[in-house]
């Protein structure tokens, strides 16, 4: 006959069989534990963690231990906001040295399971069968107990305040602003997934942070999260600096735990904030912060030369977008017949673009529009080519506002004088920048390269 027990009743001597009842607040993926004696999956060893939360507040990790088959049907049952009932486990001290591989709980013991114990883990009702739905409606919205007092801060704060430093665990309570695409990376052998998601807090509407998720069973939920009206409190949260940009964020790691809409005072306050946002204007704004001043140096093409940017475009995954830059190139090509093109302005489909005489022959095949007045809008649209001297590349595409920044609004460009239109376009031509790039590889395979920095190089003289 097997004891329900609370979890601050429990205690490594305990010799009578017992069970303990919790919401999973944090977990993580099984992983395979390397050892020389394990070749196959059926002699590798599997290891998982996660953490439950009882109905008195307490909090306990617990681990699970064992071969595929026994680790990878408990690891199916472990999603957050499941209600999970744990039978007959052991209870051992918390070595010192896990302690900053574990979230934070109220407990100093933890709980493991292995087949060798019978250990099991079911459902709580086993009446009723529990799904990814059931967790999102069952969600624990009560951020897990601190036995100890850590960082909690202001995305303004954690920006700008050089008493932050990287590698300190930090909480926080903010609402999502964007959830980014959940990426397939491959890291070595093995396959990993990656998702951005944006957050601001009411101190200061112009501040974000972005948290990392590597591989989290959090992502099964983010897709949920609404821009604007979800409120997370991250807990245990590791600060990070980019070292190429030098710009600050956040990622989990096994000590992290997400809780969505806290059932707090602050959690309350800033789903009231978050009816005020203007999500289109906050985010217009983040975009002009990193363009085009702000773009990634990837460490990829540290050498600078067309040659490792070459390679580095080749090794992007399919939906992934990157940028970087490139010093010292000269531009080979700077061609704008037919640079400028035309839209209508009433369905919004190319119509047309400026000859070579810098007339305009537009025509919408719309059926809709040709009975109609036209009304076409001009912009730039063209590619330049860049070499030096290990290579040259072609199909670099100047498009939208950067296009205006450097050469003006096409209007005004085609008033210019032919001398004058002349004397701005050889300024580009066998001269050398430094020329930042975003990459985009699409799903279907082709890949686009558009520039989004150019800034001429003066050669010092000897």
């Amino acid at each position: 006959m097997e004891d329900y027990l609370p979890i601050s009743w429990l205690r490594p001597d305990s010799n009578s069989k017992f069970f303990v009842i919790g919401v999973i607040i944090a977990a993580e993926r099984p992983k395979a534990t390397p050892s020389k004696y394990a070749t196959t999956a059926a002699t590798k060893r599997y290891v998982f963690s996660f953490t439950i939360c009882d109905e008195h507040g307490e909090s306990i990790n617990v681990s699970c231990w064992g071969t595929v088959d026994y680790v990878m049907p408990l690891s199916d049952l472990c999603f957050i906001g499941a209600r999970v009932k744990i039978s007959n486990p052991r209870v051992t001290v918390t070595e010192e040295k896990n302690l900053g591989y574990l979230p934070e709980v109220t407990s100093a013991y933890q709980l493991h399971l292995d087949a060798q114990n019978s250990s099991c883990l079911t459902t709580c009702d086993l009446s009723h069968d529990f799904s990814i739905a059931d967790a999102l409606e069952l969600a624990f919205r009560t951020p897990p107990p601190q036995k100890y007092s850590s960082k909690k801060v202001r995305i303004r704060d954690l920006m700008l305040d050089p008493g932050y430093c990287e590698g300190d665990f930090v909480n926080l309570v903010a609402v999502v602003v964007e959830v980014g695409p959940i990426l397939d990376f491959k890291i070595k052998d093995r396959k990993a997934c990656r998702q951005e998601i944006k957050f601001v807090d009411q101190s200061d509407k112009e501040s974000y942070v972005n948290l990392v998720l590597w591989d989290s069973v959090s992502q099964v939920f983010t897709l949920e999260w609404k821009a604007g009206a979800t409120v997370i409190q991250l807990t245990n949260v590791k600060l990070q600096v980019d070292k190429n940009t030098n710009r600050r964020f956040l990622c989990t790691t096994s000590r992290s735990v997400l809780t969505m809409d806290p059932n707090t005072e602050e959690g309350h306050q800033l789903a009231n904030y978050a009816m005020e946002l203007d999500l289109r204007k906050l985010l217009n704004l983040f975009q002009q912060e990193r363009l085009p001043e702000q773009f990634f140096r990837n460490k990829a093409i540290k050498q600078a030369n067309v040659a490792a940017l070459g390679d580095f475009i080749s090794r992007i995954s399919p939906g992934g977008r990157e940028q970087a830059v490139l010093h010292q190139v000269m531009i080979m090509t700077f061609n704008l017949e037919r640079g400028i093109c035309a839209k209508c302005g009433l369905c919004g489909r190319r119509s047309g673009y400026i000859d070579m005489e810098f007339q305009l022959t537009p025509i919408c095949y719309n059926e809709t529009c040709r009975n109609k007045e036209p009304q076409h809008q001009l912009y730039f649209d063209f590619s330049i080519c860049i070499g030096d001297a290990t290579g040259a590349m072609k199909r670099l595409r100047i498009t939208g506002d950067f296009a205006v920044k450097i050469l003006g609004q096409p209007e005004m460009f085609l008033a210019m004088s032919a001398d004058e239109r002349t004397e701005l376009v050889n300024g580009f031509w066998f001269e050398h920048f430094e020329i930042g790039i975003l990459i985009e590889h699409r799903h279907n395979g082709t890949k686009e390269l558009n520039v989004i920095h150019l800034e001429p190089i003066t050669f010092m003289m000897p």
